[in-house]
């Protein structure tokens, strides 16, 4: 099972019913589309896919999916921070952890789809506005970041 430890952070897999109800109300909480599925997704257990709760001294703050392309890119999906825990730099950190957990995996770029409003965030991670996908929601911005 993969996962990233990096002092009081950990990025592990839901590995019990209770994690992955943590992991779904995660997402279900923060993010709009989130609440438009239900509260399991089949591409959460597919091949090249991996579901991770980011866990602060092992108490779960925040959620992501990321899948690996046979392209060598990370599709960065469903970042969410749970709200109590939003605005403390989590965010930042999940980040930092899924670029590590991508590179450590072969990959040479992350790639995701943001909100307009979550355009700042990821501009101060160092993400920026690229055209990576042909087939997308209208209004969402695809961002990208070399993983060197």
């Amino acid at each position: 099972m993969p996962h990233l430890r990096h002092g009081p952070y950990c990025l592990l897999p839901p590995a019990s019913p209770d994690d992955w109800d943590v992991f779904h109300r995660i997402r279900r909480d923060v993010l709009l589309e989130a609440q438009k599925y239900a509260l399991e997704h089949a591409e959460d257990h597919a091949p090249g896919n991996y579901a991770l709760l980011l866990c602060l001294n092992d108490q779960p703050i925040g959620s992501i999916r990321i899948d690996i392309t046979a392209t060598g890119e990370a599709g960065l999906r469903l970042v969410a921070i749970d709200p109590a825990a939003q605005g403390q730099g989590y965010g930042r950190i999940l980040l930092q952890l899924a670029e590590h957990f991508a590179r450590e995996r072969g990959c040479s770029r992350t790639v995701l789809y943001a909100t307009p409003e979550a355009v700042g965030f990821y501009s101060k991670a160092g993400y920026f506005e690229e055209d990576w996908d042909d087939v997308y929601i209208s209004g969402i911005v695809q961002m990208t970041k070399p993983l060197w």
